[in-house]
């Protein structure tokens, strides 16, 4: 749902003044006037320096009964920033408010504020802080919780989706997940290296409109964005994490990696299923023409790799696989050069149909 939403009106303003002479005298009936001027829009906005906001700033005038009142005179003013606005003298319509006809961040970084003014009333204060916020500034820390908002103000996709980006500092190397969840909207959410290399994307979680990203990464800093599915969309959502312990990629589901991976898993009969074999699958970001190194070892099951490429139609092709690292022991290793950029996937499984058994595996 939209988070600048018109407040609508339960009473029909006349604003007719009747004006009656007579012998006695005369009489006139009771006229309007603002009393309360009150934001009606966010008052808290975010675009790149000297660009325009996308949520115009707006305010709603009621007159002595609390009633929206049309007519009045409202006046939009930069006070910092150095910005500039248009139709800064606006006149409240017929559900009582007022919106100015657009603001202009100043050319630098920092904090702009403008005003709206009626009469003598008290001035309602709109902050925009002028930051691109395509660059992440926010932070999310590991294991807590962020309720955040996607509004117009925010970073839009070429899809005309809205986004907002978290830094997350992973100090240690692991198994991470990170949940956006909604209930205005369907969630999608990104995952990105520090070099703004995608990691991970999910769409759909679970039975409702959640996503879920589960990743084994290295320790660094990366880039949560929470999103959604379809363009155009704000409202609130929730975003979490949680550190996982290893071996714990199961059910086949979905796990994304980063290089420099590494990971002590485990096959197991409730892993996918492939002609027999049982096969954990890992979903990686790779560069084109970059050498990449994928090792696997174990005590218990005769190691096997295999590489897929990607198709645009949902299918995939094997790229390369490896069962024998050297001829001799069980332990696989597989050296490859992907030919494009983009996604690939690894799978991890035995030489040997139905086997199971743990196994350490790494991507350098």
């Amino acid at each position: 749902m939209n988070r600048s939403q018109k407040i609508s009106s339960a009473f029909a303003l006349v604003g007719i003044v009747l004006l009656q002479t007579s012998c006695g005298g005369d009489s006139s009936g009771p006229s309007h006037v603002a009393t309360t001027i009150a934001a009606n829009s966010p008052t808290t906005l975010t675009a790149a320096p000297g660009s325009q906001v996308s949520e115009l700033p707006s305010v709603l005038v009621s007159d002595q009964d609390g009633a929206p009142m049309a007519g009045a005179r409202v006046t939009f003013a930069v006070t910092a920033g150095g910005g500039s606005v248009t139709g800064a003298n606006a006149t409240t319509n017929t559900d009582g408010i007022a919106t100015v006809g657009s603001w202009t961040l100043g050319p630098s970084s920092g904090t702009n504020t403008l005003t709206a003014t009626a009469g003598n009333l008290p001035a309602v204060t709109f902050t925009a802080n002028g930051a691109d916020p395509c660059i992440p500034a926010a932070v999310h820390t590991l294991g807590t919780t962020t309720n955040g908002e996607l509004t117009k103000s925010d970073c839009a996709y070429s899809d005309g989706s809205f986004v907002d980006f978290y830094t997350v500092t992973l100090t240690a190397a692991g198994t991470y997940v990170f949940n956006q969840t909604s209930t205005t909207f369907n969630t999608f959410l990104l995952l990105y290296d520090a070099s703004a290399n995608p990691l991970g994307v999910n769409d759909d979680f679970g039975a409702g409109s959640d996503s879920r990203i589960k990743a084994i990464l290295p320790a660094g800093n990366y880039v949560v964005a929470a999103n959604s599915l379809d363009a155009n969309i704000t409202g609130r959502y929730t975003l979490t994490s949680s550190a996982g312990a290893a071996g714990t990629v199961t059910n086949c589901e979905t796990v994304f990696l980063a290089r420099g991976s590494a990971s002590t898993e485990s096959l197991e009969t409730t892993d996918c299923p492939r002609n027999g074999f049982y096969e954990d699958r890992y979903f990686i970001y790779l560069t084109g023409g970059q050498l990449t190194t994928v090792s696997m070892s174990s005590a218990s099951i005769d190691s096997y790799i295999a590489v897929y490429t990607l198709n645009p139609d949902g299918t995939k092709t094997l790229l390369a696989q490896n069962d024998d690292k050297d001829g001799t022991t069980k332990d696989a290793q597989l050296v490859f050069t992907p030919p494009s950029t983009g996604f690939y996937q690894i799978a991890t499984t035995s030489g040997g149909a139905g086997a199971t058994g743990a196994y350490s595996f790494t991507v350098q």
